[in-house]
């Protein structure tokens, strides 16, 4: 019988009624010409007549004696107990599908059957049909539940016709497991037998006593002091009832602004991010006096280690931008922030970084668990990822894949989880949130839209200042005067052949940036438009409820 690691029994042990500890998929497909009307009916038969399933599709969870659960592998798993077909009142608009993925998302799986569903809907507009995958975090978390997607499809759409994905075998690879091993074995050393860590002791007190100095302002630190994050309503703990809210960006113009600010994408999606939740809080009248701060998953491994021992992700905590700040100086708030965050974990080391992440997401978990959060200060507001998919197009059973969505798990004392994933030239991505804690909270999903065409005009202008800063004085004049100067510098006669080709290199230079002023003026032309001075989409809801 296959046993849970620590890590998959940790979402057992932690799920609860309120707290559902599975991930979601929302895909939303284009079906092929000729089938538009009937292609959901036809989806979910042909997923009928394919009743085989492979690990941990036919894995049911079993409680041993001694109340430790491990996995029984069950010879027929009745599909129809996981397949499920709905229509949404025809057309359907985005705005019902997301009611409905978060009614299915809260919604916990049933434990005395193999953990996952799968449910076609029809009903959309367009002819478009949605698949709603559900599957328990302890048999597969959100990037292997998207690689196993993805590996489901096909860049063309004859070739698209697999296997359905609960023939896809999604057990780890031997390498996840030996990092899963080697994580369990630093919390059981962390937990049972610290002082006999004497590799990681230095690193462990260098690092505490950074942190404890930082605290009374002796000395300098760039890991974000734990347990000072302020208290939001992101910091309460979930009722059982989930909502969900979907955008996407061009990832184009993410590497766009990308190139010309220096700062990372993940910078430039925590950034929209942090602008979006500050709007939504100073909406509701809860300004913040100091910076939100967001757990932030990282990799560990430094330039040019190529090893495959040892887990090398944790959790970082990163401080946001001050609340007083512009786009632009948040964005480079927020990335000097992760460069600093990753720099001073590999002086210190990454083991001893993993276990004081552990120490610190640890206590901020049972004190979600156990409603401590009015005693412990919050070390964090919220989860941010970004999970990686692929540059293209695919197909999956005759229908062209346009949106993929992830559905994250909310974990303890958090009411809200954002997360990014990139597919096919687009920036997708999915709120989560407890619908009771954070009333109207959809309207984020709207201002990280408008956040991010604010960064993007932003940007733009930043650049064509640049340019036209270059511009300035790069007339007919001034040009033969730079030409003459530098011919007399290289002892150039003006009836030299490479006396001609100096001034038209110069030429070429201005036009060059005449080119590139005229193209960004046109792209500053083509971003949105926001006016400040138009209330919030909510502000009649907000209104009403401060009238009562």
């Amino acid at each position: 019988m296959p046993s849970l690691s620590l890590l998959d029994l940790s979402f057992i042990v932690f799920e609860t009624a309120n707290t559902p500890m599975h991930v979601t998929g929302l895909v939303i497909l284009e079906p092929p010409e000729g089938q538009a009307t009937t292609y959901a009916q036809e989806l979910y038969s042909h997923f009928l007549q394919h009743p085989e399933t492979v690990p941990p599709f036919n894995w049911k969870l079993t409680w041993s004696l001694t109340g430790r659960p491990s996995w029984t592998t069950v010879s027929e798993v009745n599909l129809e107990d996981h397949l499920r077909i709905t229509m949404l009142p025809s057309p359907g608009n985005d705005q019902q599908l997301q009611q409905l993925v978060g009614r299915l998302h809260s919604q916990v799986l049933d434990r005395s059957r193999p953990m996952w569903e799968v449910w076609v809907v029809g009903g959309l507009e367009h002819n478009r049909v949605a698949l709603i995958m559900k599957i328990h975090h302890s048999m597969a978390d959100g990037i292997r539940a998207s690689t196993l997607f993805t590996q489901s499809c096909a860049t063309t759409r004859e070739d698209s016709f697999t296997q359905p994905l609960w023939q896809c075998d999604l057990r780890k690879t031997a390498s996840q497991r030996r990092e899963e091993t080697h994580l369990t074995d630093m919390v059981v050393k962390t937990a049972m037998a610290a002082t006999k860590q004497i590799s990681l002791l230095p690193s462990m007190f260098r690092l505490g006593s950074k942190l404890a100095l930082k605290a009374v302002n002796m000395a300098e630190c760039d890991l974000k002091l734990p347990f000072t994050a302020p208290k939001t309503p992101f910091n309460l703990s979930p009722k059982r009832t989930r909502s969900v809210s979907i955008g996407h960006f061009s990832i184009a113009e993410l590497k766009h602004i990308s190139r010309i600010t220096g700062a990372s994408v993940n910078d430039i999606l925590f950034t929209v991010s942090d602008i979006a939740l500050n709007r939504y809080l100073n909406d509701r009248a809860i300004p913040l006096n100091k910076p939100l701060v967001a757990m932030m998953p990282m990799n560990l491994r430094a330039q040019g280690d190529t090893s495959d021992k040892g887990n090398k992700i944790s959790i970082g905590h990163v401080e946001l931008g001050r609340p007083d700040l512009s786009p632009l100086e948040r964005l480079e708030a927020i990335q000097h922030a992760t460069v600093d965050l990753k720099r001073e974990a590999l002086n210190i080391s990454p083991d001893a970084y993993v276990n004081y992440s552990l120490l610190v997401n640890g206590v901020s978990l049972f004190s979600g668990k156990f409603g401590l959060n009015s005693f412990i200060p919050p070390a964090s507001n919220l989860l941010i990822s970004n999970v990686p998919g692929t540059d293209d197009t695919l197909y999956f059973m005759g229908a062209e894949v346009k949106e993929q969505y992830p559905v994250s798990l909310l974990m303890p004392g958090q009411t809200l989880n954002i997360t990014f994933f990139s597919n096919a030239g687009m920036m997708y991505f999915s709120l989560v949130a407890c619908k009771q804690s954070l009333p109207g909270f959809e309207v984020i999903a709207d201002y990280m839209c408008e956040a991010f065409a604010d960064i993007e005009q932003d940007v733009m202008q930043m650049a064509i200042e640049a340019v036209a800063e270059q511009l300035q004085g790069h007339d007919e004049d001034v040009l033969a005067v730079e030409t003459a100067v530098e011919a007399a510098q290289r002892g150039l006669d003006p009836d030299d052949e490479d006396f001609k080709a100096l001034y038209l290199e110069k030429q070429r230079k201005v036009e060059a940036l005449e080119a590139q002023l005229a193209q960004l003026t046109d792209m500053l032309n083509k971003t949105i438009d926001i006016d400040p001075s138009l209330p919030a989409q909510n502000q009649d809801e907000i209104s009403s409820r401060k009238r009562s």
